[in-house]
C-alpha cells in the first residue's frame, strides 16, 4: 500500500527540509537534471508558440519551477510553459494586440499573466478550489482535443516553410492544401526527420527525445550551414537572469484582457489540479487544492512580473520527474538552479536551432493531448456525454480557443443542470403489498424539476392505479438532499392530489435542509403526511398494523366462539378489547404469518431495484448499487427480527 504522509500543506514549503529524506537526494538530482534538459527546447518551442521570443519561454519556466516548488504541495508536478496555455495566450492576444507591435504583445502577454495569477491567488485565499470539480471530464476531454488539432495546425507552415496568413482553423487548413506546393525544402526535410525522430527516440530512452532531436537537427544545421539557405533559426539570446519588468499596457487593455483571463485562470487551475492529483495518489500523499492554486497564482503573477507569459502544469515533465525518481519539490528547485546557471553563461549554445525542430516538438506534444480512446469510452458508457464531447471539441473548431472555452463552460452548465432537473429514478410495488408504492428520487428539489418531480409521481400513480387500487404512497428521500419554497409550494399542491385519492403519502430518510423546510413549513404536520425515519421503520409499521387487524380478527372468532349469539354487540366488542388487552389470542398471532410481510416487501423492493439498475447508466449505477446494499442490510436486519 502506497505510503500515507502528513498533510503537505505549509507556506513557503518550511517543511520540506523537516520531512525530506536523505534517500531520495540521488533520485531528486537526477530528475531535475532531465527536467532541465527538457525544459530548454520545450520552452523556447511553447514561447514561439505564444507569438513570443524563445527567452521569455525560459524565463517563464525558471520563475514558475522555483515559486511552485516553495508554494506547492504536489512532489511531482512541474509547473512550467506548456502547450495549452501558449496556445491560449496566441489566441488572446490575436484579437486585443492589433498591430503586430512586438513589444506591444510582449507587454500584453506579460500582464495577461499577471491577471490570470491574481485570479488564482483570490480562488485559492478564498478557497474555491473545488470549484474545478464542476467541469466533466467529457467537456474537458472534448476541449482538449479541439486545441490539440489547432495546435497542430498552426505548425504546419513553420514545420514546411509556406508562408500561411490564415488564424482560423478551417481556413488555415484549405490554405495549407492549396499552398502545398510551394513548400520549402530544407525546412521540410530539418522539420520531417524531427518528428521522425521524436517517434523513434520515444521508444529509445536514452535521453529525452526532445533534448535529441534539438541537438542533432542544430549539429545538421550548422554541419550544413542551412541558416544560409533559408532556415529559420533562434537566433542570438541574450545571456543573464530576468529582470522585473512592470508591463506598460492603458487600462482598457487590462479590461479587455480580464474576460480571457478568468478562462485561461480556469482550464490552467482544472489542468494543474488533475495532473496534482493523480501523482499524489500514485505517490501515497495529499495535496491541498487550495494552496495549489496559490502557488500556481504567485507562479503566475512572478512570471508576468519577470517577462514571461501565462503558464500551467507540464504534463510531460511531471511524468518524467517521477520517471527518473522524483521524490520532492527539490527536484523542481534543481531544475530552476541548473536553468538559472544556462541563462547566465550558455545560451549562446541555442542561436543555431532551427525553428522547424521547436515545430516538431510542439506538433508531437499536441499529438499527446489527443484522446480519441476516451471520447469513445464516453460514446459506449453514456451516449449523451459523449456527444457533448463531440459538439465541445467542433465548437472549439469552429468559433476558436477562446469562445471555445466559454461553450465547454455552458456544455458543463447545461450537463450538469440537466442532471439535476432529470435526475435517476427508482419505483418499487412489491408484489406482497400491491396497493403500498415506493419512489425513489435521486436529486435536490429546487424550481428548476419540482414541476417534473410532481408531473412524474402524479404519471406514476395514474399508471400505477390502472393496475390496481394505491393507499399507500412512499417516497424514499434519501438522495432530496435539499428543497427550495417553489418546491414546498409543489409539495402542498402534491398532497392534495393525493389526498383527493385516499392515498397516504409517506416519506422516509428524509434529512438536512430537505428535512427542515418539511417541518419549518408544516408540511410534515399535514394529515395524510407520515415521516418515517427509515425503509425499516415503514415495514415495521405496516407490519404492526397488519398484526393489530389479524389480532382483532382472531379475537373476534374467539370471542364469538365462547359467547354464543345471545350477546349484544356492544357486549362483543368490549370483549374484543379485553380479549385483546389481555394477549388471548397471542398464541395464534405469533403464529401467523404476517410478520414475514416486512422481510418480504423489502426483498421486493430490492429485486425491483436490482432490475431497474441494468437499465441505468454507468454514472448512476454505483448510487444504485449502494442503495440496493443498504436495503439489502435492511432486509437481513428485519429477517433476524422475523
Amino acid at each position: 500500500m502506497p505510503e500515507r504522509t502528513e498533510d503537505t500543506t505549509a507556506i513557503l514549503r518550511l517543511d520540506l527540509l523537516r520531512t525530506y529524506k536523505l534517500t531520495w537526494l540521488p533520485g531528486d538530482l537526477l530528475a531535475g537534471a532531465v527536467i532541465f534538459l527538457v525544459t530548454i527546447p520545450a520552452a523556447m518551442a511553447y514561447s514561439q508558440m505564444a507569438g513570443l521570443q524563445p527567452i521569455n519561454g525560459l524565463y517563464a519556466s525558471l520563475l514558475a519551477m522555483a515559486i511552485y516548488a516553495l508554494l506547492g504541495t504536489s512532489r511531482h508536478l512541474i509547473i512550467d510553459a506548456e502547450a495549452t496555455m501558449a496556445i491560449l495566450v496566441a489566441s488572446s492576444l490575436a484579437a486585443v494586440a492589433a498591430g503586430g507591435d512586438p513589444a506591444r504583445f510582449l507587454a500584453l502577454a506579460t500582464m495577461e499573466a499577471i491577471i490570470i495569477g491574481a485570479i488564482q491567488l483570490t480562488g485559492g485565499v478564498a478557497r474555491v478550489g473545488f470549484i474545478a470539480d464542476f467541469i466533466p471530464k467529457s467537456v474537458i476531454t472534448g476541449f482538449l482535443n479541439g486545441m490539440a488539432l489547432i495546435i497542430i495546425v498552426s505548425q504546419l507552415g513553420k514545420i514546411s516553410g509556406i508562408n500561411l496568413t490564415q488564424e482560423d482553423f478551417f481556413p488555415r487548413v484549405w490554405e495549407f492544401y492549396n499552398r502545398i506546393h510551394l513548400f520549402h525544402q530544407p525546412t521540410l526535410i530539418i522539420g520531417g526527420a524531427c518528428l521522425v525522430g521524436l517517434f523513434l527516440f520515444h521508444f529509445v530512452p536514452i535521453l529525452p527525445e526532445a533534448v535529441l532531436v534539438v541537438v542533432l537537427a542544430t549539429v545538421a544545421v550548422i554541419s550544413g550551414d542551412l541558416g544560409s539557405r533559408g532556415v529559420s533559426l533562434v537566433g542570438s539570446i541574450p545571456a543573464g537572469l530576468p529582470h522585473l519588468v512592470i508591463p506598460q499596457v492603458g487600462f482598457n487593455d487590462i479590461l479587455a484582457l480580464i474576460p480571457y483571463a478568468a478562462g485561461m485562470a480556469l482550464v490552467s487551475y482544472f489542468d494543474t489540479i488533475t495532473t496534482a492529483r493523480a501523482f499524489a495518489m500514485k505517490g501515497g500523499y495529499r495535496i491541498d487544492p487550495n494552496q495549489d492554486m496559490i502557488a500556481l497564482g504567485i507562479a503566475n503573477i512572478g512570471a508576468g512580473l519577470f517577462q514571461g507569459f501565462a503558464l500551467g502544469s507540464s504534463q510531460s515533465r511531471t511524468v518524467v520527474n517521477d520517471m527518473y525518481g522524483g521524490k520532492s519539490q527539490f527536484a523542481g528547485l534543481m531544475a530552476a538552479g541548473l536553468l538559472a546557471l544556462f541563462l547566465l553563461q550558455f545560451t549562446y549554445l541555442l542561436k543555431d536551432v532551427p525553428l522547424a525542430a521547436l515545430s516538431a516538438i510542439i506538433i508531437v506534444a499536441a499529438f499527446s493531448l489527443l484522446d480519441v480512446k476516451e471520447v469513445i469510452r464516453i460514446l459506449r458508457t453514456r451516449p449523451a456525454s459523449g456527444f457533448v464531447s463531440l459538439a465541445t471539441t467542433i465548437s472549439v473548431l469552429i468559433t476558436g480557443l477562446m469562445t471555445g472555452i466559454l461553450v465547454s463552460v455552458a456544455f458543463a452548465i447545461i450537463l450538469v443542470m440537466h442532471r439535476l432537473a432529470r435526475p435517476h429514478e427508482i419505483l418499487t410495488r412489491p408484489p406482497s403489498m400491491p396497493s403500498f408504492l415506493i419512489y425513489r428520487f435521486a436529486g435536490p428539489l429546487f424550481f428548476f424539476n419540482a414541476a417534473y418531480f410532481a408531473h412524474r409521481v402524479k404519471e406514476v400513480i395514474e399508471e400505477a392505479t390502472n393496475k390496481g387500487p394505491v393507499t399507500f404512497f412512499l417516497i424514499n428521500a434519501e438522495a432530496i438532499v435539499d428543497m427550495d419554497i417553489n418546491a414546498a409550494e409543489m409539495f402542498d399542491e402534491l398532497h392534495q392530489f393525493l389526498k383527493k385519492r385516499n392515498i397516504v403519502l409517506g416519506i422516509c430518510q428524509a434529512k438536512g435542509h430537505f428535512r427542515k423546510v418539511l417541518l419549518s413549513t408544516h408540511l410534515a404536520e399535514r394529515e395524510g403526511i407520515i415521516l418515517y425515519p427509515t425503509i425499516a421503520a415503514v415495514f415495521q409499521e405496516l407490519t404492526k398494523k397488519q398484526l393489530e387487524e389479524e389480532a382483532i380478527k382472531t379475537a373476534a372468532a374467539a370471542i364469538e366462539a365462547v359467547t354464543g349469539a345471545d350477546k349484544t354487540a356492544a357486549e362483543i366488542d368490549a370483549a374484543k378489547e379485553e380479549a385483546i388487552e389481555i394477549e388471548l389470542v397471542k398464541p395464534a398471532v405469533v403464529a401467523a404469518e404476517p410478520r414475514k410481510t416486512a422481510a418480504e416487501v423489502a426483498a421486493a423492493e430490492v429485486a425491483a431495484a436490482e432490475e431497474k439498475s441494468a437499465d441505468i447508466t454507468p454514472d448512476e449505477e454505483e448510487t444504485a448499487d449502494e442503495e440496493i446494499n443498504e436495503e439489502e442490510e435492511q432486509l437481513q436486519e428485519l429477517t433476524k427480527k422475523s
